[in-house]
């Protein structure tokens, strides 16, 4: 939760219901959860009739609170935990948001699955090892070849689910060592920037 301490405050306004209205507070709810789960219904925030500014800085708190509890799959308990007991939420509104949340909760998932490049995400690896002894073509062997297949999941907008796909190659123990390295590599740098941002 150390990530939402910084949206504690703006999500915060809304436990003052003179500040954001029982209305502005469900059309931020629509609006947040329609455009995080690519819907179309969006109200503009001109319509709503709490102050703008205001209005806009819980919007936008509500957004990426939103987007982390579905991001780190948080349990129903540290959500409420969260909106009532660090932001001091009235718990009709915890309920609400509750009940929209797990109503959407399916289709921002598949929309966070689409953020970036729309690559696929490995959920599992198997492989297996071939050693060619003799060939007619070749007498020594190179060593052992080694047969990677890649399970991933992507979302399929036609069907709107996750769709599993696989990725198969060969390669032998040095280009896989390679690609060992490439990747430990990659998660040291991310872990880097990670801790530069936090």
């Amino acid at each position: 939760m150390k990530l939402l301490e910084q949206y504690k405050d703006s999500i915060a306004l809304a436990k003052n219901q003179n500040i954001i209205t029982d209305t502005s507070f469900k059309k931020a709810l629509d609006n947040c959860f329609s455009v995080l789960a690519e819907k179309d219904k969006i109200h503009g925030i001109h319509t709503f009739d709490s102050k703008p500014d205001i209005t806009k800085e819980f919007y936008a708190a509500l957004l990426s609170v939103t987007t982390e509890f579905v991001r780190r799959a948080y349990c129903k308990e540290d959500i409420q935990q969260y909106l009532s007991d660090d932001c001091g939420l009235s718990s009709s509104r915890v309920e609400i948001f509750l009940h929209d949340f797990y109503k959407h909760r399916l289709g921002i998932e598949m929309s966070l699955l689409n953020i970036g490049d729309s690559l696929p995400h490995i959920t599992d690896v198997k492989w297996k090892i071939d050693y060619i002894m003799k060939s007619s073509t070749m007498d020594s062997s190179e060593g052992p070849l080694f047969r990677i297949c890649l399970v991933t999941d992507k979302y399929d907008p036609e069907t709107e689910t996750k769709k599993m796909s696989t990725i198969n190659f060969t390669c032998t123990s040095q280009e896989l060592q390679d690609l060992v390295y490439k990747l430990k590599d990659s998660v040291r740098h991310c872990s880097t920037v990670t801790s530069r941002i936090l």
